[in-house]
């Protein structure tokens, strides 16, 4: 992600200075009218400037894995800014996947089967399976990743022991009552825990 990240903050500088080569290659086209020829600096920097642009493009290219991009700048930085694009969201899924993992590998202490949790834990195999199949962000997805779904709330009233008293119930409270007060008794009675 750093690199792409580099590639974009180097093709939008880029873009600044090749705007301003364009100006200078406007004065310079109308003195070449009134019979003046270019500076040698500015044949120096426009030569500069298309070597610049070749090695970014270059480097583009080889981070897309090859992918033909058409060799001008904005079209460059579109597919550098779709890549990095698709690699948030690669993160944000695999986030919410690593969250959906947890709470699927919950145990109940008694080792008895604990209906509330296995119904959490397979509604938490069906998302694993639709977040694998698919390439879109939803707001389960970003919720998961972000710590707000309710399955992280579960997961923290199992595992975080620093909570202040007042988190610690508005956390109990709110996972009462989204996914179930059995669930949230037994978690706060330390009867579901994660495997060590």
């Amino acid at each position: 992600m750093t690199e792409v990240m580099a590639l974009l903050d180097e093709g939008r500088r880029m873009q600044g200075y090749l705007s301003e080569m364009g100006t200078e290659m406007l004065k310079a086209a109308a003195e070449l009218d009134n019979g003046y020829p270019p500076s040698p600096d500015l044949i120096a920097k426009l030569v500069g400037a298309s070597q610049a642009f070749e090695a970014l493009h270059d480097r583009a290219q080889r981070l897309l894995g090859g992918a033909l991009i058409e060799p001008v700048l904005p079209r460059v930085l579109e597919a550098l800014e779709a890549h990095r694009k698709a690699l948030e969201a690669a993160a944000l899924r695999q986030q919410a996947l690593n969250v959906l993992e947890q709470v699927s590998s919950l145990v109940y202490r008694s080792g008895e089967e604990f209906l509330p949790l296995s119904a959490v834990q397979f509604d938490v195999l069906g998302l694993m399976r639709q977040q694998k199949e698919s390439t879109e962000l939803n707001a389960t997805v970003l919720a998961l990743a972000n710590g707000s779904h309710p399955y992280n709330l579960l997961l923290r009233l199992v595992a975080d022991k620093s909570m202040s008293n007042e988190e610690w119930v508005r956390i109990y409270q709110q996972v009462a009552q989204e996914i179930g007060q059995d669930l949230a008794v037994a978690a706060a009675r330390g009867q579901i825990v994660l495997p060590e």
